[in-house]
């Protein structure tokens, strides 16, 4: 065996074990003719009706040295190549110095790969009809097993069990156990949880309590007696107090289950379990009634056993308790830290949204003053192109006109009378000084003129001396 590999040894015990053959060099022999095939070296086996293959030192005497044994039926066709050795005449005893040496040989002889091996059949009729179709059809089944949908025939299966076989709901059938229990012992005794013992064993852990557990089988006189004497009594209500206790009968599933975690043998079984941390041990086993004050007893003691894993879960729970407040705490000024930050950066963003706004505005604004101070601009300079000359001193029919301005020096010159009132404004523009939007006033009472106010009237309709002092102000161009 040490000589062989893993997948080697695999085979070898595989086939060992479904042909009962006991020598190993044997098996071996089968497997290496057939290339470590096992289903082939199988099917050769069994066809070959091969009880055994002994080993030199387990074969029978003969009757001669040159025979074999007249009964025996020929040999398998991978062992007709090799020489069958004829057993050798006994060897005298060996001498006391040469026992040791010859003990190692004789050993080191029977686990030799190369020594021939000797086959013994036990045929047998009925043995042989029974054997061959059970050959015939694992062959078949080997060769076609792969092709199985497996997966399918599974769930076909389970469908038919579940409409013919149906199981009982197991909540279904611990609440008819609960309806037994009072018609049978009225209801003085403690409250059952309701649920089942996994789920009781959970609430048990969560909320540190501990557990009873009663194991009941109807129809049982020391089951009877247990519930009458000890379960409905109000001492066992007062030792059980604020714990829970789980009930189930023998006959129910979770009654079974019950039973194969307690190791529960005995029937009435009344356990008290404690968790210590995440183990869950128990304090208590009662499975046999000797009498309710001894029993009541036992489960007194077992509670104040009991009492101490109470307390370290208690403190556990407690550790937990500020272990959790502390963390909730902490993820809560995290959270909070958070919206602060998420509420600055919203803040943040927006005044950043409100000074883009505010600086794209401004630089509209400032687009259309640049555009309208160039488009005044070209205005300007196409009224100095287009300016009608001043008419000289001694021209007759002229009018002296002077248009102050409130920072600058005053605009003085000469019009014609019959030159449009529109000229005193497109004289005034002309002056890098006068603004875009103005009035002029004049007379008395002052009277206000606008450019696009003033329409086709003469000077000499507005101004009826040979001389004027115009007032300029600067007007908004929403009054313009």
């Amino acid at each position: 065996m040490e000589q062989l590999n893993e997948d080697q040894q695999n085979a070898l015990s595989h086939f060992q074990e479904f042909t009962h053959i006991n020598s190993i060099e044997t098996c071996r022999q089968f497997l290496e003719n057939h290339s470590w095939d096992v289903e082939r070296a199988i099917e050769t086996a069994l066809i070959s009706e091969t009880e055994s293959l002994i080993t030199e030192s387990e074969e029978p005497s003969l009757g001669s040295h040159d025979e074999l044994i007249p009964s025996a039926p020929p040999l398998p066709p991978f062992l007709l190549g090799s020489t069958v050795q004829r057993r050798p005449p006994p060897p005298p005893p060996p001498s006391q110095h040469q026992s040791s040496t010859t003990s190692d040989n004789a050993l080191n002889r029977r686990h030799t790969p190369n020594e021939s091996i000797i086959a013994r059949y036990m045929p047998h009729s009925l043995l042989q009809i029974l054997r061959t179709p059970l050959q015939f059809l694992y062959a078949t089944f080997i060769k076609v097993q792969s092709f199985f949908p497996w997966t399918v025939i599974r769930l076909v299966c389970s469908f038919v069990q579940s409409l013919f076989w149906a199981e009982r709901d197991p909540v279904q059938e611990l609440q008819d156990y609960y309806t037994y229990f009072d018609n049978q012992y009225d209801s003085r005794h403690p409250v059952f949880y309701r649920g089942k013992f996994s789920q009781a064993l959970q609430d048990a852990k969560k909320e540190v309590r501990l557990l009873f557990v009663y194991l009941h089988e109807k129809n049982s006189p020391l089951c009877d007696r247990f519930c009458r004497e000890v379960l409905c009594e109000d001492t066992i209500q007062t030792i059980i107090g604020n714990n829970l206790l789980w009930s189930a009968s023998s006959d129910t599933q979770e009654g079974r289950i019950a039973s194969r975690i307690l190791h529960c043998t005995a029937h009435p079984c009344l356990c008290i379990i404690a968790h210590h941390g995440s183990q869950q041990t128990v304090q208590l086993k009662l499975q046999r009634y000797n009498g309710a004050d001894e029993c009541i007893a036992a489960v007194f003691d077992g509670v104040q056993n009991a009492e101490h894993v109470l307390q370290h879960n208690r403190n556990m729970q407690n550790q937990r308790g500020q272990r959790d407040r502390l963390l909730e705490e902490q993820n809560a000024a995290y959270l909070e830290s958070v919206r602060v930050d998420q509420e600055k950066q919203k803040q943040k963003q927006l005044e950043q949204s409100l000074r883009q706004k505010v600086e794209e505005e401004e630089r509209r604004i400032e687009d259309e003053r640049q555009k309208k101070l160039q488009k005044f601009i070209e205005f300007r300079d196409n009224l100095k192109a287009n300016l009608p000359v001043e008419p000289l001193p001694s021209e007759s029919d002229t009018i002296q006109v002077s248009i102050r301005l409130p920072d600058n020096e005053p605009i003085r010159r000469r019009f014609r009378r019959n030159d449009p009132a529109k000229l005193l404004f497109e004289v005034a523009w002309t002056n890098n000084h006068v603004p875009e939007h103005f009035e002029l006033l004049w007379g008395y009472p002052r009277q206000r003129y606008q450019y696009n106010k003033i329409g086709d009237r003469l000077i000499k309709d507005v101004i009826p001396g040979n001389s004027e002092t115009c007032y300029l102000e600067q007007i908004e161009e929403s009054d313009s």
